[in-house]
């Protein structure tokens, strides 16, 4: 999706959009079944990382001022309850006043009533469709259940697969760890990945799917995608495979949609400095790891040593600070130790040697040290 009709969306959730805007967004909704979708998925999105980045100290208060008001107006409530079918026949109301509305061909000139009017129109039924995601925690009469979770780590060396409780599929990496509730709530599933995983969501239209990496989310419908996620490298990157996957920030103390992917891209986020680089990416090649297949493109020895590490279960060091800077593209097929090593030492000219599961890598070949086994 561009990124001009990205902002425009993300303006109108926010309510800060102005009357070009809104005629704008209103001529591309109206150019395509597709891009109504596009707006569709992008508001659920919106919607469930502005309940996800609430403040947890800030929900706390928040839910003591909800009960006093709950205990305060208790009678009121009970009232409201009896006249519940009143408030249905608004709401259908309002519901086919959306159907109605997409049948307009107003020019974009448009006056702001009209168009305001149109829009209002429009989002109901998206927006209806998850409101549970932003009331539902907060007006529950009865106590909130302690939450159970389940977590499960992968030391150096191996990866495991995992079903979660809606029957999406989880590759957990080598030294990697995920959490999650064990039963998923009505309003979303989420989870929590320090590391790397490949996940295959299973769609549900009215349940995003939260992958949580820090201060970084990755929201979903259903699709597939690689997140890797290492804390100490203070780097996310998401690569999209199948679907549409948002990625929402709270960096500088407010949520903001950073990008909206689409297969065969990936974006990479720097944790520390807030910068964003995105662009094409083989998403096969990406999440190759989950059958002990790698590709390095244009990637520092270093980070192919520290992929390696995990992978293999082995560390590595470098004799010579400057040689963990060169640069390679390499691809290992399932291959052994051994070979990955020696087809490195090939690509860079340099000498790798084995004691044990360290590997030293030097400029200058070391007759007294052991070759690799």
């Amino acid at each position: 999706m561009e990124d001009r009709n990205m902002r425009l969306i993300t303006a109108y959730f926010d309510k800060t959009i102005n009357d070009d805007g809104l005629a704008e967004l209103k001529e591309w909704l109206e150019s395509s079944p597709d891009n109504q979708d596009i707006f569709s998925d992008t508001i659920k999105i919106l919607s469930a990382s502005k309940t996800y980045f609430a403040a947890p100290d800030q929900q706390a208060n928040n839910w003591a001022r909800i009960q006093a008001h709950i205990a305060a107006t208790q009678g009121a409530a009970v009232q409201g309850e009896g006249n519940s079918d009143s408030t249905a026949e608004p709401q259908s109301k309002l519901k086919t006043e959306a159907t109605a509305a997409h049948k307009l061909t107003a020019p974009v000139h448009a006056k702001r009533a009209q168009l305001k009017n149109w829009f209002a129109a429009a989002a109901v039924v998206l927006i209806t469709s998850v409101s549970g995601l932003i009331g539902y925690p907060y007006f529950a009469s009865k106590p909130v259940p302690v939450k159970e979770y389940a977590q499960f780590s992968n030391p150096n060396g191996s990866h495991s697969v995992i079903t979660l409780p809606d029957s999406s599929i989880i590759h957990l990496g080598a030294g990697s760890s995920i959490r999650y509730e064990k039963s998923f709530t009505a309003a979303k599933r989420e989870v929590y990945l320090e590391g790397e995983a490949f996940f295959d969501v299973k769609h549900q239209t009215k349940r995003p799917f939260i992958v949580n990496s820090g201060k970084i989310a990755t929201v979903v419908l259903g699709t597939s995608f690689n997140v890797k996620a290492f804390r100490a490298k203070h780097r996310v990157a998401v690569t999209v495979k199948t679907g549409k996957v948002g990625i929402v920030s709270s960096l500088h103390g407010k949520s903001a949609l950073i990008s909206y992917l689409l297969p065969d891209q990936q974006l990479e986020i720097n944790t520390k400095t807030g910068l964003v680089n995105s662009g094409k990416a083989n998403a096969a090649a990406v999440s190759g790891w989950t059958e002990n297949n790698f590709v390095y493109y244009n990637t520092s020895l270093k980070d192919i040593a520290e992929s390696l590490e995990r992978h293999y279960a082995v560390s590595f060091v470098f004799e010579e600070a400057e040689t963990a800077r060169i640069k390679l593209t390499a691809k290992f097929n399932n291959l052994p130790l051994s070979e990955a090593t020696g087809n490195l030492a090939q690509l860079s000219g340099l000498y790798f040697s084995r004691n044990g599961n360290t590997i030293t890598v030097s400029a200058h070949q070391q007759k007294r040290r052991k070759g690799m086994k």
